[in-house]
């Protein structure tokens, strides 16, 4: 029996961009007449549904979204963030760090050596199920994150 955890696929985040991430997160955090829907998330966001999908699934498994679209604490204090702050990556890593799914599969994505792009693809591959493609390409997008809040990190 395996002590390795088993992730549905779907919940592997497939969106490279944390950015459409927080507009979709600020776009269900201005819904008033409750949860909106990812045609009226994509209306606001000017983001197409397709992608819309993707950064509401990468939302909830961050944390940032619960289920039936509903804005989280941790996806209020990420709105409440200026865009592109300090605060907002604070988030982000929190989000990140905290987050099941990534811990099982990229448990070292911010740490100062990252997983290489074989090594993730290889992890998301076996705890996932998905084709070695398709956890190659989500790989890609977890590095992505990681680039894009070290990045910053080191510009500040």
């Amino acid at each position: 029996m395996s002590s390795e955890p088993s992730i549905d696929g779907a919940d592997v985040p497939q969106t490279p961009d944390l950015d459409k991430v927080r507009r979709v997160v600020e776009a269900v955090a201005k819904a008033r007449d409750g949860a909106p829907s990812a045609e009226e998330i994509s209306a606001s966001t000017r983001i197409q549904s397709r992608h819309v999908a993707y950064a509401l699934r990468a939302a909830r498994t961050l944390g940032l979204v619960g289920p039936h679209h509903k804005i989280t604490e941790l996806g209020r204090t990420l709105v409440g963030s200026a865009a592109g702050s300090e605060g907002e990556r604070a988030v982000l890593r929190k989000a990140i760090e905290e987050s099941a799914v990534i811990r099982a599969i990229a448990p070292d994505l911010l740490a100062p050596v990252g997983p290489s792009s074989d090594e993730l693809a290889s992890r998301i591959g076996r705890l996932a199920g998905l084709a070695p493609s398709t956890a190659a390409h989500r790989a890609g997008d977890l590095l992505a994150w990681r680039a894009q809040l070290l990045q910053q990190r080191l510009l500040c």
